[in-house]
């Protein structure tokens, strides 16, 4: 009887042990794959967060689009010319393109987007920063206009965009959600507002079901003009816990996972997890950002330069990175046009910060205000650099750093509104050109510099590279920009982007890019991968 109770113990384990693995196939031809957060919204006028973006762009779409090998390629515009002044681009649209509520697309619906985007009763948090370079732009979010005039329908099948000056960037930039293709008639039975209610556009998928603090469900667009999509939807399952992420792709509950830090070791003694392991280089930077706005000592740029001086970041990748990721010694990542793979940046030099704090007149870190640092909530990686990167604070100039933890939405608006005096962030490039990083982020002008900081040296040379038609030339300023910035120390540069997932060997198809995983067109779920 014993041995009977041993066996089907035995067998109950062997079961478990087959359902923790193998029973994981999608019921369908379905890609299921978590948010690592709630849906920030569903405007593409308003999103400006990572993983709300990788769930738009499922549904929404524009006129270019990026490819495997981050190359830029034609989308719902077919061609376009530039003139020779480099300011004006005539876009041919491709013929029966149609929203997902049947109707075609034409030129109009591009500058109906447009202009609602830049109209400032919509409130959009990006208009300044990706369609600033629109002749009018200006005058219409300041509400001095009632339209934009840098773009208009020449024909039902001719956009024309006129800029303000030649800039080598601006067709990369059209990949942006500012410029996606909103339809009209849908957006205005919301009253001008865009939700899971009346979320349509042109996209290979488009919005099924929508469960807040659960799921989002969306469905293959049968009707897509480059050709249906291989899966038959997409599932994602609203899971902001990276544990329990984890958890369900161990149990086949999903297809597609991130992998902490934390969890990476384990993976890799797992005789099955080790072989789903993927890594992906991106074209990101994370970074400490020293708002001066918010912390009055972070106006002496001795006092920044200390902590940048005082953070080995070495050491924080080996310790709390597992050398996974390369150490930043400048913002510009792998990837990025201009990126120095011999610029050295900050060096570590503890003696050298504790005498720069010294001579802003914080001895021993003596009379520093209450400084907390604070990053997205439940992201082990984010916390795990945090501490130790506390620690050497401490250690080497006795500054006391508090850690905060934050829902993602309210960290969104605490920096915009430049209300937290040190965070711990990422960059991750919109578009494969050094101005996304340098002119758009750190600039005195630009919307996106919450932090204060301002160097004229700086704004001149990103002004002048940013119109420079000759590549070489426009590199060497965005250099030289590059070096004024870390050495001002707005931000403390802290290691580049690789990301480690967890993919099941059924999942086939997937394209990448250095932004990260395109739209799934051609992902398919293959049952003999099994």
């Amino acid at each position: 009887m014993k041995s009977l109770v041993i066996a089907v113990g035995l067998a109950a384990l062997l079961i478990s042990g087959c359902s923790k693995r193998d029973a994981s196939l999608p019921a369908g031809n379905v890609l299921r794959y978590p948010l690592t957060t709630e849906p920030t919204t569903f405007d593409p006028a308003l999103v400006e967060d990572g993983p709300t973006i990788d769930m738009l762009f499922q549904v929404f779409e524009g006129l270019v689009r990026w490819e495997v090998g981050s190359e830029l390629m034609p989308n719902i515009a077919e061609s376009w010319e530039i003139s020779e002044d480099g300011r004006t681009y005539t876009f041919k649209l491709k013929q029966g393109v149609k929203f997902h509520n049947g109707r075609e697309l034409k030129a109009e619906d591009f500058v109906y987007s447009v202009d609602r985007c830049l109209d400032p009763d919509t409130l959009s948090p990006t208009a300044g920063t990706y369609l600033n370079d629109l002749v009018g732009a200006k005058e219409r979010m300041n509400g001095q206009a009632d339209t934009t005039r840098g773009i208009r329908a020449i024909d039902d099948y001719t956009l024309e965009i006129e800029i303000d000056a030649p800039k080598a960037y601006f067709l990369a930039k059209l990949t942006y959600p500012t410029w996606y293709a909103l339809c009209k008639e849908e957006v205005e039975k919301g009253g001008g507002k865009i939700t899971a209610e009346n979320m349509v556009g042109t996209g290979p998928f488009k919005l099924k079901e929508y469960r807040k603090n659960s799921k989002v469900i969306l469905a293959a667009n049968e009707d897509y003009h480059d050709g249906r999509p291989t899966l038959d939807g997409i599932e994602r399952p609203i899971v902001l816990d990276a544990t329990i992420r984890h958890q369900m792709f161990e149990r086949g509950e999903v297809d597609l996972v991130d992998v902490q830090k934390g969890d990476l070791q384990a993976d890799q003694r797992d005789p099955v997890l080790s072989k789903q392991l993927q890594f992906f280089d991106r074209a990101a930077v994370f970074y400490f950002a020293l708002n001066q706005q918010a912390y009055e000592p972070f106006k002496d740029k001795r006092v920044r330069q200390a902590l940048a001086l005082a953070f080995d970041r070495k050491e924080a990748a080996r310790v709390a990175l597992l050398d996974v990721n390369k150490p930043a010694n400048g913002i510009l990542p792998p990837g990025i046009p201009g990126y120095d793979p011999d610029f050295p940046g900050w060096p570590y030099d503890p003696e050298r910060a504790r005498k720069l704090l010294a001579d802003a007149g914080y001895p021993n870190g003596q009379g520093l205000p209450k400084l907390t640092l604070t990053f997205r909530e439940k992201t082990p990686d984010l916390r795990k650099v945090s501490e130790v990167a506390a620690d050497m604070w401490k250690k080497n100039l006795n500054i006391s750093v508090q850690l905060q933890e934050m829902e993602w939405g309210a960290f969104l608006e605490a920096r915009n509104k430049g209300t937290m005096a040190f965070y711990h962030l990422r960059w991750s490039a919109d578009y494969i050109d050094p101005q996304n990083f340098l002119s758009l982020m750190l600039h005195t002008d630009t919307p996106e510099n919450t932090l204060g900081y301002s160097n004229p040296e700086f704004d001149r040379i990103c002004d002048m590279a940013d119109k420079e038609r000759d590549h070489d030339k426009r590199m060497s300023m965005y250099r030289q920009a590059e070096r004024i910035a870390i050495d001002d120390a707005p931000w403390i540069t802290t290691y580049y982007q690789r990301d480690i997932e967890l993919i099941k060997p059924y999942v086939q198809g997937i394209r990448d890019s250095l932004m990260g995983h395109l739209p799934h067109t051609t992902t398919e779920i293959v049952r003999d991968k099994k």
